[in-house]
């Protein structure tokens, strides 16, 4: 009847399948903002976490923090997001997730980059914005975040890693947006 010519690679296609099944069943609202002083979030889903390694000139315009993205950081996506207790879904993290070993940011400015390379600047309160707040983007006790190159500011969507980059801001410039 059919026949086919090509041979299944299953490799890839498992981490495929347990990915979207992670996505899928993973809470929408959940935050992965880690509340680990130790760690850092790089997205949205829980588990995508960074170790940090060292802190210099925290607060002052060339703070710094070493990241690194380590087994132990897989392994906790892994289990608690994808379901997948396994050393493949541990190794297939590590080399697919491509990320920065730093954050920095200049705290006098109010900008900083994140593990991803992209720049962002810190513009106070969301009160100052009231036509955000009015669209349900944010609320009173929001901020004003921008990525570099956008008019726009950060909506307060889990999908916009509001809450991540606002993390990373917060570990680098402590105490101005608490």
């Amino acid at each position: 009847m059919f026949s086919f010519k090509y041979t299944f690679q299953a490799k890839g296609f498992v981490v495929l399948v347990a990915l979207l099944t992670g996505m899928l069943l993973a809470p929408a609202d959940a935050s992965a903002v880690s509340e680990d002083p130790n760690k850092l979030s790089y997205g949205t889903r829980i588990g995508m976490t960074m170790t940090i390694l060292s802190r210099e000139g925290i607060g002052t315009a060339n703070a710094v923090i070493r990241l690194k993205h380590t087994p132990e950081d897989a392994k906790v996506f892994c289990v608690e997001y994808l379901r997948d207790s396994s050393m493949r879904c541990i190794r297939d993290v590590i080399a697919t997730t491509k990320l920065g070993d730093r954050v920095t940011g200049n705290c006098v400015a109010r900008t900083w980059t994140d593990m991803h390379g992209s720049n962002y600047s810190f513009h106070g309160s969301a009160k100052q914005s009231p036509e955000m707040i009015q669209k349900g983007h944010l609320s009173e006790s929001d901020y004003l975040i921008r990525r570099e190159g956008s008019e726009d500011f950060l909506p307060n969507y889990p999908v916009a890693s509001y809450a991540e980059r606002l993390e990373v801001f917060q570990h680098l410039c402590p105490g101005i947006a608490k």
